[in-house]
């Protein structure tokens, strides 16, 4: 008796089986560069050209938390990112920031030493309103001579 040969699927011939790696490597790239522009624009915010006010003593900022720093430059603009904001635009910002954040949501104000009150306080306000409990405020060490 013989046994008949079958060709196709059943065949003795078998094709390599792998996983095709392209479409994760796609998304590796993908993530490095958004981590890139985002780092980017994180560092550029933090080096807006203001003139910070002075204090005796300060805590240094915990790099953990990464807080969203939030800047009032000397025209009294407020500025998320770069980008010239008004107090208004701020709550969905900061709505965002509290949703994936959670509890540790954190934000920090950067604002022109000679800025007067009233237009820091609309930043603290909406952050209040948002639900973003920890909030501080940046200064530079007051220099001995």
């Amino acid at each position: 008796m013989r046994v008949p040969q079958s060709h196709g699927y059943g065949s003795n011939r078998r094709s390599p089986v792998g996983a095709n790696m392209t479409p994760m490597i796609d998304v590796v790239f993908l993530l490095i560069i958004f981590f890139l522009v985002s780092s980017h624009l994180a560092r550029q915010e933090n080096h807006l050209p203001l003139d910070l006010p002075i204090a005796a003593s300060f805590d240094p900022v915990d790099l953990e938390k990464m807080p969203l720093t939030i800047s009032v430059d000397a025209a009294a603009r407020i500025l998320v990112g770069g980008n010239v904001v008004t107090a208004d635009q701020l709550r969905p910002i900061l709505g965002d920031l509290l949703a994936r954040s959670g509890a540790d949501a954190a934000i920090r104000i950067r604002c022109e030493g000679a800025v007067q009150y009233q237009y820091v306080e609309p930043v603290l306000r909406e952050a209040a309103i948002a639900g973003v409990t920890d909030a501080a405020i940046a200064v530079r060490e007051e220099s001995t001579p």
